[in-house]
């Protein structure tokens, strides 16, 4: 299996279009007129301040009020995005990029990440299902068809209860990955893989933050090391006392995520409510949380051994479930067991420090490995060494230092200055890796031993930016910032923008809301900020790439897919559209002509139901006066009845897209109809400029309140 390296790193941009620049700031725009509304209508009527509910973070599906108040600001904003300038923009690693991009659409092959360096593979699609399914078949079955309805009635349950039906979604049944170990050895020969599954429940959202709290008040009771990153690693380091006299235990917990069963979660979390009230219905959420699915090819599967109660990498709550039973563990280990060592844990890898005859320690390394096994748990063990790499850091007993780390094989690389990025941030990353590796360094002696390959990585890079030996003090946690309620705008970057969105921004708020305004004291420059986000970069790019040949050579089409009966109208020579009315995901344009003075205005609209559905609902608001005000279309074919004015009516479809998606949560229907209202008005004269605004209407059938609506 050859490998492939880039050159670059996967996070570079690449120069996007300008169809999907407008796309995107324009989606970014209405996320930020939606909040602006929301908070508007809260400050002009106090009376109808939200709950105190606690949301956990998920959003109202209820529609934006208009505030009347915010129309000229709104109507700057729309001028702003329809007079978007473009100008030209290349350079070497732009023009590599773009010939990049190109192999990778025109191939046919998919690139398989691996999982802890920067390679990638390429396997033929019949090769990466035989791999994926054989790191299924390991642990998991064929689950009963079922199974994802059962899960879904009980996050109803668990919703209802808290009154979060009409915020949280269904279950999104999004297909399994896998990266590639290639680290591992003997990798050539038999190549191990990391399963990932992405279909989790958002009950995993509250499980989440409930599991936080647990473990925050644990560990205010329990003191044991669970780390959180490298600087909590170092701390502990540099606290041993007499290092020169000790030895280093390492271990690693053989796929621990997967090997966490039901009855080890259940004593963890029986072991937590000695310290902490966890109610009944909390400990039901958190368990039922990792009750998951693992979809492939379209087919469910669930584990072999412990019903469907899963653990899954990238869970929502998989860190916190972690860090319990860490806690847990780590407690039973110091007390119970009467190991005489200092340890700690991250995740999924232990470090543990002991003082004694190489003998002794061998002893606490079989000890530990049995206690494992008790959980059936496998770990990989070494002991008495003096020098170990504990994530990325080399930690040394021996002369009492410490260093930065890389795994063997990993390519250093980092964001070329030629990339597509905010400036701002690329400015501010060569600061960012000194201020990184220094703080990894134990003096500056060791820092420039490791230095080197780093400082290559940054040249070639393009910076011109010498690294140097610079530790920062620690940060004083006792400063207290004023919380401010900021209202961030997020515009994405692209150096092929003329206009300076960022500046007329700024001068629209000053402009809209001079302090002689009633809401000049929540829309202002110190409460509304702007901060640039970014286009795609090269990795999303290549796993949309991988999802979109998976899904056309296994699985047709389905948000865009046309009926094989593509009209059912009686009289075809009277189809709206020529016989494509059966068509599903469209947007449509309506052409009014008069016959008075043939002028012509056009409408645009959109449905994912079929045409003849919405033409349907169009006709019956042309028939009854009181559903004359339903569209912009009905009002001006009533303007015209009502005048005795004579006209014709076309339809033609514009675009065929998908419609919002709980698999990848982005409407493209919608977009797209703001896309082409903002850049075409001459096709679109009937529309309001305020739609930019409204929310997506069709993620109102993947709500749980509205769950029998799902497909």
């Amino acid at each position: 299996m050859n490998s492939l390296n880039f050159g670059y790193s996967l996070k570079n941009i690449p120069k996007s279009t300008n169809k999907d620049y407008l796309i995107r700031i324009i989606n970014m725009t209405e996320k930020f007129l939606i909040r602006a509304r929301w908070k508007a209508f809260f400050y002009l009527n106090p009376d109808c301040k939200p709950t105190n509910k606690d949301t956990f973070g998920f959003k109202s599906s209820k529609p934006t009020p208009h505030i009347k108040e915010l129309d000229h600001f709104e109507t700057e904003i729309y001028n702003l995005l329809t007079n978007i300038r473009f100008e030209s923009f290349t350079n070497q690693l732009q023009t590599k990029m773009r010939n990049n991009v190109k192999d990778i659409k025109n191939d046919d092959k998919l690139l398989v990440k691996a999982d802890k360096t920067t390679n990638f593979y390429k396997l033929s699609t019949s090769q990466y299902r035989e791999l994926i399914e054989q790191n299924i078949t390991k642990d998991y079955k064929k689950a009963p068809p079922d199974l994802a309805k059962s899960i879904t009635t009980k996050d109803i349950t668990i919703a209802k209860s808290l009154n979060l039906d009409t915020r949280i979604e269904v279950l999104a049944q999004k297909e399994a990955f896998i990266t590639l170990k290639d680290h591992k050895p003997n990798f050539n020969n038999k190549p191990s893989c990391r399963l990932i599954n992405p279909t989790k429940s958002n009950i995993g959202v509250i499980s989440k933050q409930l599991l936080d709290n647990i473990n925050t008040k644990l560990l205010q009771h329990i003191k044991v090391n669970i780390w959180k990153n490298s600087y909590s690693v170092i701390n502990w380091f540099e606290n041993i006392k007499n290092k020169s006299s000790k030895s280093f235990i390492t271990f690693d917990i053989c796929n621990f995520y997967p090997s966490i069963t039901e009855d080890l979660l259940h004593k963890a979390l029986s072991f937590a409510s000695h310290f902490t009230n966890i109610p009944t219905e909390h400990q039901e959420i958190i368990l039922h949380s990792k009750k998951s699915i693992l979809i492939s090819n379209g087919e469910q599967w669930t584990k072999k051994h412990d019903s469907n109660f899963d653990v899954t990498m990238g869970s929502y709550d998989g860190a916190e479930t972690c860090q319990l039973i860490g806690i847990y563990l780590l407690n039973l280990l110091t007390t119970e067991m009467n190991i005489e060592c200092n340890l700690g844990l991250y995740r999924d890898d232990g470090l543990i420090v002991c003082e004694g005859t190489p003998r002794h320690i061998e002893q606490n390394k079989k000890q530990i490995c049995n206690f494992f096994r008790k959980f059936n748990l496998s770990i990989t063990i070494e002991a008495n060494k003096k020098i170990v790499n504990f994530l990325d850091v080399t930690f040394n007993l021996t002369n009492q230092s410490y260093k930065p780390y890389t795994k063997p094989g990993n390519t250093i690389l980092y964001v070329h200055k030629q990339s597509d990025h905010p400036p701002a941030v690329l400015k501010n990353i060569p600061e960012n890796i000194n201020k990184r590796l220094s703080s990894l360094s134990s003096n500056e002696e060791e820092f420039n031993t490791t230095i080197q390959p780093y400082q290559e990585a940054l040249s070639n890079s393009g910076y011109d930016y010498k690294l140097k030996y610079n530790p920062t003090p620690k940060p004083n946690n006792n400063n207290k910032n004023r919380n401010r309620n900021i209202l961030w705008y997020n515009p994405p970057f692209s150096s092929t923008v003329k206009t300076k969105i960022g500046k007329k921004f700024l001068q629209i708020i000053d402009k809209c809301f001079p302090p002689s305004n009633q809401l000049s004291k929540i829309f202002n420059r110190k409460t509304i900020k702007i901060s640039y986000s970014c286009m795609p970069n090269m990795k999303n790019i290549i796993d949309g790439s991988n999802h979109h040949k998976l899904k056309t050579t296994h699985t047709p089409t389905t948000a865009t897919k046309l009926n094989d009966k593509q009209c059912n109208c009686k009289q075809p020579s009277h189809c709206p559209l020529n016989g494509k009315c059966l068509y599903k995901d469209v947007i449509y344009q309506a052409t009014v002509t008069r016959h008075d003075n043939n002028s012509s205005h056009s409408y645009i609209g959109l449905c994912s139901t079929t045409f003849k559905t919405r033409f349907n609902n169009h006709k019956a608001s042309f028939l009854h006066a009181d559903k004359a005000n339903s569209t912009q279309l009905s009002r001006h074919i009533w303007n015209l009845k009502n005048t005795n004015t004579k006209f014709s009516l076309k339809w033609n479809i514009l675009k065929i897209c998908k419609s919002y998606s709980n698999l990848t949560n982005r409407c493209n229907l919608c977009n797209y109809e703001k896309y082409i209202i903002l850049k075409h008005p001459e096709l679109s004269s009937l529309n309001r400029r305020n739609e930019l605004s409204t929310t997506c209407r069709h993620k109102h059938k993947f709500l749980l309140a509205h769950v029998t609506d799902a497909s």
